[in-house]
């Protein structure tokens, strides 16, 4: 039996509004007061995500956040991916000259910052492919149904004398079908496994 998805329009808004809502958690996160960001060629980026050819769609960013002078900036890349039926954003940020990036887990980095995660549906964290995972049920813009989403967050090059790291990667996934059920452990591994970050 074929099963047909209507996930035109679904899409848009989930993406449209998870892009947003990422953004924000980056920068509360991070305690970060400007933000500047430009389309940017995939290929440039420390980042990525691999096989290219599992995604209808890939778009990058990258850019400035920061505080304080010069030395306070940090350099952002961003991946936006879609497939048919989900979506995945992939955040990179360097800490500046003077800066480091505190360790918090994905449910910190995310619930506290944005209200995008159904109330109470947040799962224990995990961890996949080096990255600490937490499952969530997500709701967006205009949409009444929930869908199937996890967050993730990972942390590399320790600056010494500190409690923080150079570099962070996170972000989260969604898929586009309403469901009552998590995304499964096997395709939580994987996304992440496609995540290619040589911080690591």
């Amino acid at each position: 039996m074929r099963v047909k998805c209507e996930c035109g329009w679904r899409r848009s808004a989930i993406a449209g509004t998870a892009s947003t809502l990422m953004a924000a958690a980056i920068l509360l996160a991070g305690g970060s007061a400007i933000a500047v960001s430009r389309d940017a060629e995939c290929d440039d980026l420390d980042i990525a995500i691999e096989p290219a050819a599992d995604f209808r769609t890939i778009e990058c960013k990258a850019g400035q956040t920061g505080y304080g002078g010069e030395t306070g900036w940090s350099n952002t890349e961003s991946i936006e991916a879609q497939d048919a039926l989900s979506v995945m954003f992939v955040y990179h940020s360097r800490a500046g000259v003077q800066t480091y990036i505190e360790r918090v887990d994905p449910k910190t980095l995310f619930s506290d910052s944005i209200d995008m995660a159904v109330d109470g549906s947040w799962s224990d964290t995990t961890v996949s492919n080096g990255y600490s995972v937490a499952k969530f049920f997500g709701k967006f813009d205009g949409l009444s149904d929930k869908v199937p989403c996890f967050a993730y967050s990972r942390y590399g090059g320790h600056v010494a004398g500190t409690s923080g790291f150079r570099h962070m990667v996170a972000g989260f996934y969604c898929e586009f079908v309403p469901s009552d059920s998590p995304v499964s452990e096997a395709r939580i591994d994987q996304m992440t496994g496609k995540i290619k970050a040589d911080m690591f």
